[in-house]
């Protein structure tokens, strides 16, 4: 199927207040097969005057058999948590947005919140979150039902979907390099180390509660810093770690700043062992946002050697075999994340001339997209920035839903909102 000419206008537009359902009417021109493409509706779902979102994406906000949704709440959004400020974790009524809290966390920030994950072993009823205790950073396991609670010995990045292991990151480290998916009141073991060989990628036995470094920066220094000697003068941390579907590999950037203080990352994947370790993106492509599109391929936003423009490269896991998706209809930089089959990935995009965000849908089956949902963003400080509100759009189990936080126009708050696929 030719791609190009298969652009949806929702019927919720740019300047619109988003506040109840809005069936959208799809309208695609000279296209034989536009009904294909699925119908939908978008509503805010939680409400003011508290902010609710859920962070980042990736990750589900939905338990297995999608009766819970799980969120933060938040006093204010227009500043950094300070140390000792918490936010609530709860339950979201998806009929009407109520929201019942369940616990606090001192281990959160706006951007990624306390990447919460439903526990795959009891993927219906206890969640995997991050915390601060007596200033020690951990993860907990809450079961939203009886309230039992039990500590894992660091704060999670990742969770596999075998339930047996997860991925940490040490968040200090974040914090002192990258603010916006750092916590309060953290702090960064090795500090005055550019590449220290003690930190990185720790792998947690969720059963045992065993920790072990499985991928260090030094080693990922060592590999790179021939081709790429800028880094040796440069301070590297590890971000936003991915396992892909069967948890066998997974996926994460190692971050630096260059002389202008810009980002400057490769992307990396390794068995779970940290074994078979593989640069898949090199330093210098300016790689920002990515994903599993299953075992064996990886979603990425960055520029390719040789071009311009940043685009979504699709490409098999430990090769440079690059494959633009989305040729003439997605644009630049995205949050792209699958849904469990494969077929259909979300996206988002900023539009910097009008300060606004939009949901991009994509068929990798029909090679055919459509624009679900745009919406402005009053005020510059939520479109970019450390107190930055993005999209993150995230799919339920049965990929008939996406969830993605907003700031509501109509109140100023951040909340979650919701797109629902008609007959998908």
């Amino acid at each position: 199927m030719k791609r190009r000419s298969f652009i949806q206008k929702t019927s919720v537009g740019l300047g619109s207040l988003l506040v109840f359902p809005t069936l959208s009417k799809t309208v695609f021109p000279n296209n034989p097969v536009a009904d294909e493409l699925p119908k939908f509706k978008v509503c805010r779902l939680t409400h003011s005057p508290k902010h609710h979102f859920f962070g980042y994406y990736g990750m589900s906000p939905w338990n297995q058999s999608e009766t819970k949704m799980v969120c933060l709440e938040s006093e204010f959004q227009d500043r950094l948590p300070n140390p000792g400020e918490t936010a609530n974790i709860g339950l979201v009524n998806q009929k009407n947005g109520a929201f019942t809290p369940l616990e606090k966390t001192a281990a959160w920030n706006l951007q990624q919140g306390s990447l919460i994950h439903w526990n795959p072993l009891k993927p219906d009823s206890e969640i995997i979150y991050n915390d601060q205790k007596n200033d020690e950073l951990v993860s907990v396991k809450l079961n939203v039902n009886s309230g039992n609670k039990s500590l894992l010995p660091r704060p999670i990045s990742a969770v596999a979907t075998t339930g047996k292991h997860a991925l940490s990151l040490t968040y200090g480290r974040l914090g002192r390099l990258r603010k916006v998916v750092g916590y309060a009141n953290s702090v960064d073991p090795y500090a005055n180390e550019a590449h220290p060989q003690k930190d990185g990628v720790f792998l947690i036995d969720l059963e045992t509660n065993e920790t072990k470094l499985i991928v260090s920066i030094a080693e990922v220094f060592e590999k790179s810093v021939t081709e790429y000697p800028e880094l040796a003068k440069r301070h590297m941390w590890f971000n936003h770690t991915v396992i892909n579907p069967s948890g066998t590999r997974f996926l994460f950037l190692a971050r630096t700043r260059n002389e202008k203080n810009n980002l400057d990352s490769a992307m990396f994947t390794a068995n779970m062992d940290g074994s078979d370790l593989a640069q898949v993106i090199p330093f210098g492509s300016g790689v920002s946002h990515f994903g599993w599109r299953n075992d064996n391929e990886v979603i990425a936003t960055f520029y390719k050697k040789g071009e311009t423009d940043m685009k979504h490269y699709l490409f098999p896991d430990k090769t440079f075999d690059y494959k633009a998706v989305g040729v003439g209809f997605i644009i630049g930089n995205g949050h792209c994340t699958f849904t469990a089959d494969g077929r259909w990935m979300a996206t988002d995009r900023k539009d910097s001339s009008s300060n606004s965000q939009s949901v991009w849908l994509y068929d990798m089956e029909l090679d055919k997209g459509m624009i679900l949902h745009a919406k402005p963003v009053n005020e510059k400080r939520y479109f970019s920035g450390d107190i930055r509100c993005d999209f993150h759009p995230r799919w339920n189990p049965s990929g008939n839903k996406i969830c993605f936080d907003a700031v509501d126009n109509e109140t100023g708050t951040r909340q979650m909102h919701l797109i629902e696929f008609i007959n998908s």
